[in-house]
């Protein structure tokens, strides 16, 4: 397809699907160079259609239906209860912290209190501790990295 639209692409040596504009070089799954007539599933024009159909082309055929119902009403597909977004995360523990980048749980606790959310303190320590936005540095005490 040329201009500004999608093509939804079968890699033939993992038989999975990803989209790009053209035909592509390489199997970002793989890594496998693609032939010159690589299989084009479909075509579309937006980047929200190409979001739909490659989860479609890599999902069993028992499952496309409900699935294409679920992707076309942009409905959750699984319950998802993280209150605070990743860019809410990083303000919430940068307003908690002191002169030299110090959070502890006492200083982030009364954040927590006046936001809407039901987050526990430790819940959020540990989120960000995941998300490499904080490094312990003794059981009480974290160094925020910006």
């Amino acid at each position: 397809m040329s201009g500004g639209g999608w093509n939804v692409i079968r890699c033939s040596a993992c038989q999975t699907c990803h989209g790009h504009r053209g035909t592509g070089r390489m199997c970002p799954h793989c890594g496998q160079r693609l032939q010159t007539d690589a299989e084009i599933v479909t075509s579309v024009a937006t980047a929200s259609e190409l979001r739909i159909e490659v989860a479609l082309a890599n999902t069993p055929d028992e499952l496309r239906d409900t699935l294409r119902k679920r992707l076309q009403t942009n409905q959750k597909l699984f319950n998802q209860d993280e209150p605070i977004s990743f860019k809410d995360l990083s303000q919430v523990l940068l307003n908690a912290t002191d002169e030299n980048g110090m959070l502890t749980v006492q200083s982030l606790q009364p954040l927590l209190e006046r936001s809407s959310d039901a987050l526990e303190v430790h819940d959020l320590i540990e989120m960000a501790e995941s998300q490499g936005m904080l490094v312990r540095l003794n059981p009480d005490c974290w160094q925020l990295l910006e």
